[in-house]
């Protein structure tokens, strides 16, 4: 069966890049075609570049037709179509894949979804974007009940689909056969924080590291904030913060864990207030699989009804912290640097979440 994998971004450039790479490496007898949006093609088998992602206002007329509102045109989403032939098609649901989706449907295409995001919730916490939420709206919900199969994001995502469209899903995370070897090297006189991939808002992560600098100060400890990869967001704080960041550039998973073994601690957040509800309620950030392997314990700075809130209580590999107070900060991370994580309790979340169980699931779905 010839499969079609659409996505509006690279398959090089971030983390859902990366969960759909694990996957079909451990799936290398389907016959996946991948064809992309982007700002540039990039080298590679079984790669196909269908061009830059569509300028917002572009989207905006396409979806107007799809939901019914506003006069607008499909064209270019036709066109994008119309440049891949498949048996199947592996679509993920984000911006442009929803058009694409919603058309292949139209057409009588077989199609298989992959939400990474609750593009609903996507378009809430986007200013920019947060006006085509009622273009958004029945498109999304049309191609998730058209799709052949749909595989979310967390089981939080399922339920809540389940609940909300009356789909049934199943929960996809990134696969690891096992947790790698990993030799630790923390230093007494430093307190080391790891960061990988994006920062979703400023303000918590700005008073974390200013919690950071007054614990270590009253440790007598120097402070670092070791980032790996590229994040806007992440720019302002490190500019207002030069001496204290360690800035080791885009790596390879495999060469950012040795890297993240020098910290005390990683850090991952999701904001708190309503904008940003839907989306930490339902997502995961694949950040927590590179955590998971590096086997640091993981500050979640979130609200406690996040689903990272929940999987890091539950499966002890960290300190849940929603507080905004420097006081409140500082404590949690005297908890984080003083808790008895093991490699069982990352051992416990692998097995649990990210086991090979799931790709059966992707496959029989892939292959129906």
């Amino acid at each position: 069966m010839r499969i079609a994998l659409f996505t509006p971004f690279s398959p090089e450039i971030g983390g859902g890049s990366v969960q759909l790479r694990s996957h079909l490496a451990q799936l290398p007898d389907l016959n996946v075609e991948w064809y992309y949006l982007s700002a540039a093609s990039i080298q590679g088998d079984h790669r196909h570049w269908l061009g830059k992602t569509l300028p917002p206002r572009q989207f905006a007329a396409d979806l107007s037709v799809r939901s019914g509102f506003l006069p607008g045109s499909t064209k270019p989403i036709r066109e994008i179509v119309s440049r891949m032939d498949a048996d199947l098609y592996w679509i993920v649901a984000h911006y442009e894949g929803i058009s694409v989706a919603d058309e292949l449907l139209s057409m009588g295409k077989p199609v298989h979804l992959t939400v990474h995001d609750d593009p609903l919730a996507m378009l809430i916490r986007s200013r920019l974007l947060r006006p085509l939420l009622p273009l958004m709206s029945p498109t999304f919900s049309r191609v998730l009940r058209g799709a052949r199969s749909v595989d979310v994001t967390s089981t939080n995502m399922r339920d809540y689909f389940k609940l909300k469209y009356d789909v049934d899903c199943f929960a996809l995370y990134k696969y690891l056969p096992e947790l790698p070897e990993v030799n630790f090297h923390l230093s007494e006189k430093m307190l080391t924080v790891g960061h990988i991939g994006s920062l979703y808002h400023p303000d918590p992560f700005r008073r974390f590291v200013l919690a950071c600098r007054s614990y270590a100060a009253k440790e007598n400890r120097c402070l670092k904030i070791v980032r790996i990869g590229d994040s806007p967001v992440m720019d302002i704080i490190a500019a207002e913060n030069l001496a204290t960041f360690e800035n080791h550039g885009e790596l390879l998973e495999k060469d950012a864990l040795p890297v993240l073994a020098t910290c005390d601690s990683v850090y991952s957040m999701y904001p708190d207030g309503f904008r940003f509800r839907g989306f930490r309620r339902t997502s995961l950030p694949i950040k927590l699989s590179t955590y998971v392997q590096a086997q640091r314990p993981i500050f979640a700075h979130t609200p406690p009804d996040s689903g990272l809130a929940q999987l890091i209580s539950k499966y002890a590999v960290g300190t849940v912290c929603s507080s905004q107070s420097e006081g409140v900060i500082q404590q949690a991370i005297q908890a984080i640097l003083e808790a008895k994580i093991t490699r069982s309790h990352f051992e416990a979340l692998r097995g649990d979440l990210m086991g090979p169980n799931q790709l059966l699931l992707l496959k029989s779905a892939l292959t129906l």
